[in-house]
């Protein structure tokens, strides 16, 4: 009686179904693209202008324009996946709330509409990375069921989690930005504010002045204006600043010009010592950081330095011991 063989999977074979499987995928979604923006194509000097002005920078408040083939192409899948995001995303107040904190500490718009949207485009990549994941299923798994169903559901996940990845990343360098150039802000704000210029145009100037050094806080500080402006009282206008920057020293200065125009104190002399405070900070953070450097350097260097340097110092050593207890006969 002959034992039952197991089947061992060819792997250039795998490959190239993969391969082939992730062609056919990317094929039809190019071909959808282009037919869409073919139907949807129509000239539109207003469009065109407006997009211009918002690539140079010039029109702040960035409508939005339909500027590549595949933008049709994400508002369909955008309209397929948003009950899916509803759904799974919608029903949590409290993913809801961190959703809204990320996007104002990644500087992007907190409104419900952006907050929904961010949802639908994290399903949308989950949905995609999931067909994918369930044509590797698929082929890996002989045409069964389960598998590719397992594929489609661990791509979903991986897929779901890269926009929260990116919105994370972004809200980290951006308080990392403002955390690093508070410091010589406040030093511009000491200057304007001893020279004579009211809190007030104290914040306008600075923006203006720190908007190609720090375009961070040349938003904070515009948007604060903006608050004054509109008629918000100075404290609740602080108040949103610190909140809305999520950097601790950010909230620290806030508090500490409120409290300031509070008790009638010099605001010049507040600034001044909390900018050598944060200056101190800065130093010290660099200083922790090149410290961690020497530690950090060891791994690399057992990896891939002394390796490397240890066969070319003993390699021609082990050779010439072979050539003499081993002569050649």
């Amino acid at each position: 009686m002959a034992e039952p063989t197991l089947q061992v999977v060819d792997t250039t074979h795998f490959l190239l179904l993969i391969g082939g499987g992730l062609v056919v995928v990317l094929s039809i979604f190019g071909i959808l693209a282009v037919i869409i923006s073919m139907l949807n194509y129509e000239v539109n000097p207003v469009k065109d202008r407006l997009a211009q002005l918002k690539e140079d920078g010039s029109f702040e408040l960035g409508l939005q324009v339909k500027a590549g083939p595949f933008d049709d192409l994400k508002d369909i899948l955008g309209k397929m996946a948003e009950p899916v995001s509803k759904s799974l995303y919608g029903q949590n107040k409290k993913y809801v709330k961190q959703v809204k904190s990320l996007l104002t500490e990644a500087g992007l718009n907190d409104s419900e509409e952006q907050i929904f949207r961010f949802m639908t485009h994290r399903a949308s990549v989950g949905i995609a990375v999931g067909c994918i994941g369930a044509v590797a299923g698929l082929v890996f798994g002989s045409g069964s069921f389960l598998w590719l169903l397992s594929g489609f559901l661990g791509g979903f996940m991986f897929g779901s989690l890269i926009p929260q990845f990116m919105l994370r990343s972004n809200a980290a360098k951006r308080k990392a930005e403002i955390r690093f150039k508070l410091p010589d802000t406040l030093d511009l704000m000491v200057v304007c504010v001893e020279a004579g210029l009211g809190l007030d145009s104290t914040i306008q100037r600075v923006a203006e002045e720190t908007e190609k050094m720090s375009p961070e806080v040349s938003y904070e500080f515009k948007r604060l204006n903006k608050e004054l402006n509109a008629g918000i009282s100075r404290i609740e206008a602080f108040q949103s600043m610190g909140l809305r920057s999520g950097v601790d020293e950010m909230r620290s200065l806030c508090a500490m010009i409120v409290q300031a125009d509070k008790m009638g104190t010099s605001v010049a002399t507040t600034l001044r010592i909390y900018a050598d405070d944060l200056r101190t900070k800065r130093r010290q953070r660099a200083e922790e950081l090149a410290s961690k450097a020497s530690i950090k350097m060891t791994f690399p260097l057992v990896l891939f330095i002394f390796p490397p340097l240890f066969i070319i110092l003993m390699g021609p050593v082990v050779i010439n011991a072979i050539i003499q207890f081993y002569p050649a006969k």
